[in-house]
């Protein structure tokens, strides 16, 4: 579980515009549970990388804004691509040739990277950092959500 004050004051920032009159409302509007929401609102839980995104689609913002690591709340929107299109994408860029091989350069364990490129599913923030830092782009450009790298 990872908590962070930036994100936390972020978030209350952002809901500080009175679109929902309460949290139980909030919540509903950005397509999350209750408890999550309290989580973020109250403690600065950050949620799963799935959760962040939906709060930042919501929003039309930056994944880095929300997290409090970036002050760049503009948000060009991408042409749909996919994280796996785009871990495929920047992995042949450096000629890096399996998956088992990336994941000995970023020193995550390959069934995770697997599971990413096979089953779809996304990788928790920390990895998605680690990922990111190797490839050097932001985390919205590897999830697909912009077409700038940086």
């Amino acid at each position: 579980m990872r908590i962070s004050t930036q994100f936390q004051n972020r978030f209350k920032e952002l809901m500080q515009d009175g679109e929902y009159p309460t949290k139980t409302l909030a919540a509903e509007g950005l397509g999350i549970t209750y408890v999550t929401f309290s989580k973020a609102y109250n403690y600065g839980i950050v949620p799963k990388t799935a959760i962040l995104i939906k709060i930042s689609d919501h929003f039309h913002i930056l994944v880095e804004y929300l997290l409090g690591t970036s002050n760049d709340d503009g948000f060009a929107c991408s042409s749909d691509a996919t994280f796996q299109e785009r871990l495929e994408q920047l992995r042949c860029e450096k000629h890096i040739r399996t998956v088992y091989e990336l994941a000995e350069r970023l020193h995550i364990h390959r069934n995770n990277i697997a599971q990413w490129v096979k089953k779809g599913y996304l990788p928790e923030l920390e990895n998605l950092e680690i990922v990111a830092d190797f490839f050097n782009v932001s985390l919205d450009y590897l999830l697909g959500r912009t077409d700038y790298r940086k």
